[in-house]
């Protein structure tokens, strides 16, 4: 298994370059045809109603639109000139995310970009990243917004509670955690509960992931009290100097999730670090 065809999605924001860069390098290492996705405009009041910006009210929104998407596909072919990288560009602006879907579930791996709520201009939709790993049918990897190394050659860490979701995370990271120089396995105590991980053994995925060449070992840990699973994990992220997360997403659905949070959630918001999710 390998990424083949990898899918980015662009735009005009001030994080498209170092998602670029990051979709080049995975595209150069794995030997990927990479497909550049203009992310649809969607128009958000936030978008016009700011003071600096009142002159956006004398500019037709088609014109808006189409200076965006220029500016989005330059960025795209200036960097992949620079390249041997087989590629192709898409775009279909004023359509919402509907397209960026399609492109995603004809593809092995797609990359998105984490939210940024001070950034209006890379705004597409309410919850897009969510939205995107719900509906793409694979793998998708959202970039943070802080500056981050590609995760090759690094500690890569599979969040492991046992649940099909976890488990296909799991599997569809394989050409990134052989590139690994060490993947841990991490399940978390929370109190007197039982383990994540109960319904399968961490170290059933650890052999299992060694037989595919994966460095893999298990790390068992105990949040302490009064602390949740979240913090536990973010510790041991920063303390192992981790540079990719694995990890399924709404494992206990994405309504339950958005209303209550949860793991997903959280590294949704928060992470600074790629995270790869599959649901």
């Amino acid at each position: 298994m390998t990424f083949k065809t990898i899918v980015v999605q662009l735009d005009t924001g001030a994080h498209a370059t170092h998602r670029l860069d990051a979709a080049v390098a995975l595209a150069e290492r794995f030997d990927s045809h990479l497909c550049g996705v203009y992310s649809e405009f969607t128009l958000d009041p936030r978008f016009y109603y700011q003071a600096d910006r009142q002159h956006r009210y004398e500019v037709s929104l088609a014109d808006l639109c189409r200076e965006r998407r220029e500016r989005a596909e330059h960025l795209f072919r200036a960097r992949l000139a620079l390249t041997k990288v087989a590629h192709d560009w898409r775009a279909n602006e004023m359509t919402g995310g509907r397209s960026m879907i399609d492109h995603a579930r004809c593809a092995d791996l797609t990359i998105v970009g984490q939210h940024d709520p001070g950034e209006p201009d890379a705004y597409l939709a309410d919850r897009f990243p969510e939205g995107m790993i719900m509906g793409a049918g694979g793998p998708v990897m959202v970039w943070p917004r802080k500056s981050s190394p590609i995760p090759f050659d690094a500690t890569a860490v599979i969040a492991w509670d046992g649940s099909r979701e976890a488990a296909r995370a799991a599997y569809d990271a394989l050409p990134l955690l052989r590139c690994a120089t060490r993947v841990d396995v991490v399940s978390i105590r929370a109190d007197r509960n039982s383990p994540l991980g109960a319904g399968a053994a961490a170290s059933d995925l650890a052999r299992s992931l060694i037989r595919h060449s994966v460095r893999a070992n298990v790390i068992e840990l105990s949040a302490p009290r009064g602390a949740n699973v979240e913090e536990a994990l973010t510790a041991y992220l920063e303390s192992q100097n981790v540079r990719l997360l694995v990890m399924g997403a709404f494992h206990h659905g994405r309504v339950r999730e958005t209303l209550r949070g949860g793991l997903t959630r959280s590294e949704l918001r928060d992470a600074d670090l790629p995270v790869l999710m599959s649901h």
